[in-house]
């Protein structure tokens, strides 16, 4: 079962760049962009996430109402039954919208396979401050993440809702130096085994499209 901390934003200053990117809408931001910005990697696409059906709408419409607007700093990128993504021009970066699973920051990231991927960064809209924006800025993350982040290890410290997904990306992770620890890989293969069946499908079940 993970644990997470919390944090404010103020010693978190690589990650203000994304503000911009939760203008206008409740959602928030989760997963591998992160691991991109701790690394001093350049970030493609950053995935924002919604507590509500009503919420994603919501942003949806913002973003369209963006691309109307100033087509020549946004427009539309692709859609499927899990993602409405749009692209930021100016900051060649992709902003993914998750229509696939709702909830909170602490419950969206419990649900990622591996630690270095449970991360999110939100507002606090009970803490906003017109005198202090950043007060409403907030991160929470796996209490581990940094140590394995920084070592590079896959760890799985919690349930798999698609253990063959899990596998299939495990080896898309080794390609960039990390590697899956001693406990994970028994975690894994067993959550493999004792699925009831296994097909070709499941390499491609996760929990929306655009998981990184």
């Amino acid at each position: 079962m993970s644990n997470f901390k919390t944090a404010d934003i103020y010693n978190f200053r690589q990650l203000f760049f994304l503000d911009k990117f939760l203008i206008g809408h409740n959602g928030f931001i989760a997963g591998g962009c992160f691991k991109n910005i701790f690394n001093g990697e350049r970030v493609n696409d950053v995935d924002v996430f919604f507590n509500s059906m009503s919420e994603f709408e919501n942003a949806k419409k913002y973003f369209e109402k963006l691309i109307k607007d100033k087509p020549n700093l946004w427009r539309k990128s692709y859609q499927n039954k899990k993602v409405w993504a749009v692209y930021s021009i100016k900051d060649k970066i992709r902003i993914e919208l998750i229509k696939s699973v709702f909830g909170s920051p602490e419950k969206i990231i419990s649900d990622f396979d591996f630690t270095i991927t449970k991360f999110a960064y939100y507002s606090d809209y009970e803490k906003i401050d017109e005198e202090d924006y950043l007060a409403q800025f907030e991160v929470i993350y796996q209490e581990d993440y940094f140590e394995h982040l920084h070592t590079k290890r896959l760890v799985i410290d919690d349930s798999l809702p698609f253990p063959v997904s899990t596998f299939n990306r495990s080896y898309k992770y080794q390609k960039y130096g990390y590697g899956l620890c001693r406990e994970s890989k028994v975690k894994l293969l067993t959550a493999i085994y004792e699925l009831p069946e296994l097909n070709s499908e499941e390499l491609g079940l996760s929990l929306y499209e655009g998981k990184d």
